[in-house]
């Protein structure tokens, strides 16, 4: 993890990605750079990181089928604090000035259902 943002940086600056965009992946690691997230963009992406997490271990338990994931699903599950005990809700709060979070865990889950072979998911 303490690479993640600098292996994500350079991956995306060989793509020609802006620095500017660049520069918010090589910082999103929040236990390396800690911080506050002020622009829509940095509060997103801190929101999807926690976010992906909570989703792939809501498809674990369904056998590892996301398409059987509902937003119901996720919800209920973000409320049980032993389960995916590492995802840190506080990170997904930060999305609520912008939207309410059963609105973004079905952005997340649509988002994700579109790349579910990448994480191994069904």
């Amino acid at each position: 993890m303490q690479q993640h943002g600098i292996i994500g940086t350079q991956m995306l600056k060989t793509a020609s990605i802006p620095d500017d965009i660049c520069g918010i992946i090589r910082r999103h690691n929040h236990f390396l750079q800690g911080g506050s997230y002020d622009r829509t963009v940095e509060i997103v992406l801190q929101t999807a990181d926690s976010t992906s997490g909570l989703i792939i271990a809501c498809a674990l338990v369904k056998g590892g089928h996301l398409s059987d994931v509902t937003v119901k699903t996720i919800t209920k599950k973000a409320k049980e604090k032993s389960f995916a005990a590492g995802c840190d809700r506080n990170r997904i709060a930060v999305i609520t000035p912008l939207m309410e979070i059963p609105v973004f865990y079905e952005y997340a889950l649509a988002g994700m259902m579109l790349s579910r072979t990448d994480p191994g998911l069904e």
